[in-house]
């Protein structure tokens, strides 16, 4: 039997042992919440107890790239990582939010740019997900100087939480909204709220949402899903 895992903390409303519980009904797996106070606790735990993998979230998802050792292309862009393998000494890493919100952006007709609120692991995920789909991507964080060098590293345009406001407020195409801060009434809720004309609504924060929970459940999902393959090399049972 196959054992994973979800690291991070805190994590105990997490929906992950649902979610591979119902694509392993066969019991073939098993998948464990382990919270632990550091990301070198969790990753030694993993080790020492024969785990095959596991997915990482908050705060561990940059912090656990110090114990790679075979960073796949999107997790070296992003110096963060939502899911590890362990395989014999090795440890590879990929990031689900990022195959996620491309699967999503693909199934949104008719938009060409895309603002990212925040600069988080899945924010930044998100951000280059977008540009790869092609999209016209602008970065906003209450913490401007945090986007500028992300939106450098990959070759977007960071603005201010205020520009980025104006942005929305003249915008006369279609444009896609991915809101991954944690707080429900954070920046550019109000706006968004309104309904301004163009605006597609992808949230990240699928447990106190306020703007479009259905797509924060459709994300967690598809990370779900996508996550699922990378640890099988199978498509889960849906």
């Amino acid at each position: 039997m196959k054992k994973f895992a979800l690291i991070g903390k805190p994590i105990s409303h997490s929906q992950s042992p649902k979610l591979f519980r119902e694509a392993f009904p066969d019991g073939d797996m098993t998948y464990d919440l382990l919270e632990r106070d550091t990301v070198e606790e969790s990753v030694t735990e993993l080790k020492a107890n024969g785990y095959c993998g596991a997915n990482v979230t908050s705060p561990f998802k940059e912090s656990v790239m110090k114990f790679v050792t075979d960073p796949d292309e999107i997790t070296k862009t992003l110096n963060a990582a939502n899911l590890i393998l362990f395989k014999g000494d090795k440890i590879f890493s990929y990031n689900t939010d990022y195959l996620a919100v491309r699967r999503m952006v693909r199934e949104c007709e008719g938009i060409r740019s895309a603002i990212v609120t925040g600069c988080g692991g899945a924010a930044k995920a998100a951000t280059l997900a977008c540009r790869d789909e092609g999209l016209e991507t602008i970065i906003t964080n209450r913490t401007l100087k945090k986007a500028e060098i992300f939106a450098e590293h990959i070759g977007i345009k960071a603005v201010s939480i205020a520009d980025a406001n104006i942005l929305l407020k003249k915008t006369d195409r279609d444009t896609l909204v991915i809101y991954a801060i944690p707080s429900p009434d954070g920046i550019l809720s109000e706006t968004l709220k309104k309904g301004e004309k163009g605006f597609t609504v992808i949230e990240a924060n699928y447990k106190n949402p306020c703007l479009n929970p259905e797509s924060g459940l459709k994300w967690l999902k598809y990370q779900a899903s996508e996550s699922f393959r990378i640890f099988t090399g199978t498509t889960p049972r849906e």
